[in-house]
């Protein structure tokens, strides 16, 4: 990244209070901390066997078939020239020696949530960022801990209690206006050895940082680093119409964090409380067959909640405890919010057909972690054609059934074996024994 490290700012200067206020528009916190431990997967696994540390050591990628490939490599398995996102084949090849690791996501998520819910003690305005980088709004944080190394200092201290010491002393943290600046900082940062940079020494620090930091598409990077653009000094310097020009709205937002205007402010964090649903099996299961129906179930234990009647669910995920230890997760982020078990079933169906568990499964939790706007019973019919009938005294023709209609029928038919509707048909209207003038037709669109 260049010979440029900025030096600690006297104490004068810690104590200076800095002009940036969030505006209305911005709310949120404008002075961040950006707490971030790289492999973060991968030294928690080498924490739970340290024997493992010493060796070269490589974590396989989550949720994948037959082809597997390597997630997160070690220091040693790099210097044999393993790298991410080599097959397992390849890896082994060039290090015979190299050790493999199943992922456990939920063992990642726990400590991931024990950090955040650490950081909570020290400000409000907490944003995790993925697994192992969480920025923290810092704004009128001064009185209660000092200057920001002592702020710093302070983070450090409260990731103590919830941390194993290994983790806390590779954390590499940074303070910064803005979280793009936070991020550089705690990029630039060692492990051990916290930055903080101050508002005016933001655009010449910003200069020397690679622009494979930038928050955006791979491929815009690429295509700067083939242009020599290799540095943000190097791509504030260019014309903004011809970034405009080249990369549109993305091209704008990279020179504004390039040059330092642009600052984004930690938003505080909104999480509903999770309703997690389990079962444990007495005996491992294997079968898919099994694994779905142990999905239903749990989904309709999980909607039957009092904590989830009203709203709709977006995010459902699926986890199970293996046979022998780890863990295995497959998740689903729904396009519209729905409270229905299929909708919420269909899609991690899937995700299992994909990357089912390597192991048999002990034990299931389902989790629904994201909610809609409140879910109400939809109308079969619209407004519209129904006020048109009710004008025109005219039926509803089969063949222009409504789409909710028709889904209703064919999931009861699939409860059932068969449709218990019934549709009314007019077969002798001028007869006078009432229960001839109409009958009754079994309704099977």
């Amino acid at each position: 990244m260049g010979a440029y490290r900025p030096e600690p700012p006297s104490s004068a200067v810690l104590h200076q209070e800095s002009p940036l206020s969030p505006s209305p528009e911005t709310a949120g916190s404008l002075r961040a901390l950006c707490v971030w431990l790289p492999t973060f997967e991968l030294r928690l696994e080498l924490v739970r066997a340290p024997e493992l540390d010493a060796t070269s050591v490589a974590l396989l990628s989550p949720g994948e078939g037959n082809r597997r490939t390597l997630w997160q490599v070690s220091e040693r398995a790099a210097e044999r020239g393993v790298r991410p996102g080599q097959l397992v084949s390849q890896a082994v090849a060039l290090c015979p020696s190299l050790t493999l690791l199943e992922p456990d996501p939920t063992h990642y998520d726990a400590a991931h949530e024990a950090m955040v819910e650490a950081l909570l003690e020290l400000s409000p305005v907490v944003e995790p960022a993925g697994r192992g980088r969480i920025f923290v709004g810092m704004d009128g944080l001064d009185r209660l801990y000092g200057p920001p190394f002592r702020q710093v200092e302070r983070a450090l201290e409260i990731l103590w209690g919830v941390l194993p010491p290994p983790l806390v002393a590779a954390l590499r943290v940074g303070w910064a206006p803005g979280k793009f600046g936070a991020w550089a900082a705690s990029a630039w940062a060692k492990p051990g050895k916290p930055v903080v940079i101050q508002e005016r020494e933001l655009p010449s620090f910003l200069a020397s940082c690679p622009v494979s930091l930038l928050p955006e598409d791979p491929l815009m990077i690429q295509r700067l680093e083939r242009l020599g653009v290799a540095t943000l000094g190097q791509l504030a310097a260019l014309p903004s119409a011809a970034l405009v020009s080249q990369f549109g709205a993305a091209g704008k937002r990279a020179a504004a964090w390039a040059s330092g205007e642009r600052l984004d402010p930690v938003r505080p964090l909104h999480r509903p409380q999770p309703i997690r649903v389990s079962v444990d099996f007495p005996s491992p299961i294997g079968r898919t067959e099994a694994l779905h129906g142990a999905l239903d179930h749990l989904l309709e234990k999980a909607l039957a909640r009092p904590g989830r009647r009203g709203r709709s669910v977006r995010g459902v995920r699926l986890r199970g405890r293996l046979e022998g230890g780890g863990s295995w997760a497959v998740e689903a982020i729904l396009r519209e919010p729905s409270a229905r078990r299929e909708a919420l079933a269909f899609p991690l169906r899937g995700k299992i057909a994909l990357s089912p568990p390597p192991r048999a499964v002990e034990g299931l939790t389902v989790e629904l972690f994201q909610f809609g706007p409140a879910s109400t019973q939809a109308g079969f019919f619209r407004k519209e054609e129904e006020g048109r009938r009710e004008r025109e005294e005219t039926e509803l023709p089969q063949e222009v059934l409504p789409a909710a209609l028709r889904e209703a029928v064919r999931e009861l038919k699939l409860k059932l074996g068969h449709s218990p509707l019934f549709r009314v048909v007019e077969v002798d209207p001028w007869s006078r024994i009432p229960e001839r003038r109409y009958a009754f037709l079994s309704f099977d669109p």
